[in-house]
C-alpha cells in the first residue's frame, strides 16, 4: 500500500531538478552575467578528481541550462540576447510543464500496472 501523499512526494523529488533549472534560468534572465559568474565559480574546468566531476554533474544537472543559453546568446547585442533568452526561458517553462505531465502519467500508469493500492 502506498499513500497518495507518498506518490506526490516521489513526483516532487523527481521534478526538483527541473524546477531548479527554471528558477536559475529566471535568475539568469534577471541578473545576467552576475549569476553566470557565480555559476562559473562552482564549476571546475578541467575536472580532474572524482569530487570535481561530481560537483560539475550536480551544478550542470541543477543549474546548467540558464548559463548554457546565456553564453550561447552572448554573441548578439544586449537587447537581442535578452529577447532570445526570454523566449528560451518560456520554452524551458513549457518543457517543464510537459515533463511534469509525462511524469505524472508514467507514475500513475506504473501504480495501476503494478497493482499498488493507494489509500
Amino acid at each position: 500500500m502506498m499513500s497518495e501523499q507518498t506518490l506526490e512526494n516521489i513526483e516532487f523529488i523527481l521534478l526538483s531538478p527541473v524546477l531548479a533549472q527554471i528558477a536559475f534560468a529566471f535568475l539568469v534572465l534577471i541578473l545576467g552575467f552576475v549569476i553566470v559568474d557565480y555559476y562559473e565559480w562552482g564549476v571546475f574546468r578541467p575536472a580532474e578528481t572524482w569530487f570535481q566531476k561530481l560537483t560539475n554533474v550536480f551544478m550542470k544537472g541543477f543549474f546548467g541550462t540558464g548559463p548554457y543559453f546565456y553564453k550561447r546568446y552572448k554573441k548578439h547585442n544586449w537587447l537581442t540576447a535578452k529577447v532570445l533568452y526570454f523566449f528560451t526561458f518560456i520554452g524551458i517553462c513549457i518543457g517543464a510543464f510537459v515533463a511534469y505531465g509525462l511524469l505524472w502519467l508514467i507514475l500513475r500508469t506504473l501504480v495501476k500496472l503494478l497493482g499498488i493500492e493507494l489509500y
